[in-house]
């Protein structure tokens, strides 16, 4: 500084640089903390590829169904007994073709991941009339890896926003908060398929 106490125009250019340079780092590390933190749910429309491109990832999806559905004995149960795994819920009709076609990927996927948070979910909504051969159905066609479970009112569809055709599959994190959907058949057992799962365990 010169005698009036006021900085020189080449001191005063190196302090404002330096102080915008601390400011740029801390604004990046700040981002990159936040970033690993909170990973962005748009983040898993990256795997909207392959067997999974219809994968769909709402800005504002609903949130996870508490309707009850019954279990193959008739008993009652919600989604949040799932709460703290990955859920892959999948909404199927034993008249639905496609939902004939994507079931045994299901049931591996159940039997890939057996010893991982994953429970996939596979709720039947074919009337009451039909549950033995949709009990009978789900067993041969999964191979035996899935649990029976029905809704034949349809209220999880409907709440869900997944009434509009058959199968429907909806990813949901741990936290019961929804990943993805894909409406359509898909093959489970495909890379991006298990990527998109790995990704959804990792949070």
């Amino acid at each position: 500084m010169g005698a009036t106490g006021v900085a020189k125009p080449r001191s005063l250019a190196l302090t404002v640089s330096l102080g915008l340079g601390a400011a740029g780092l801390a604004a990046l590390v700040f981002a990159l903390f936040a970033a690993l933190s909170n990973p962005p749910a748009r983040g898993y429309a990256e795997f909207a590829r392959g067997s999974l491109k219809k994968l769909q990832v709402l800005d504002a999806p609903p949130p996870q169904s508490q309707r009850p559905f019954q279990t193959a004995d008739g008993a009652r149960m919600t989604l949040k007994s799932f709460r703290g795994r990955v859920v892959v819920m999948n909404l199927w009709g034993t008249w639905c073709a496609p939902c004939v076609e994507e079931m045994p990927t299901l049931g591996a996927l159940a039997g890939a991941y057996k010893d991982r948070p994953l429970s996939v979910v596979a709720i039947n909504v074919d009337p009451t009339r039909l549950r033995q051969r949709a009990v009978t159905d789900l067993q041969r066609l999964s191979g035996g890896a899935l649990t029976f479970y029905a809704d034949p009112t349809l209220a999880i569809a409907l709440e869900s926003g997944a009434s509009r055709g058959m199968p429907v599959t909806v990813i949901y994190a741990r936290d019961g908060r929804e990943i993805g959907r894909v409406l359509g058949a898909a093959d489970w057992m495909s890379a991006e398929a298990r990527a998109l799962i790995d990704a959804a365990l990792a949070e």
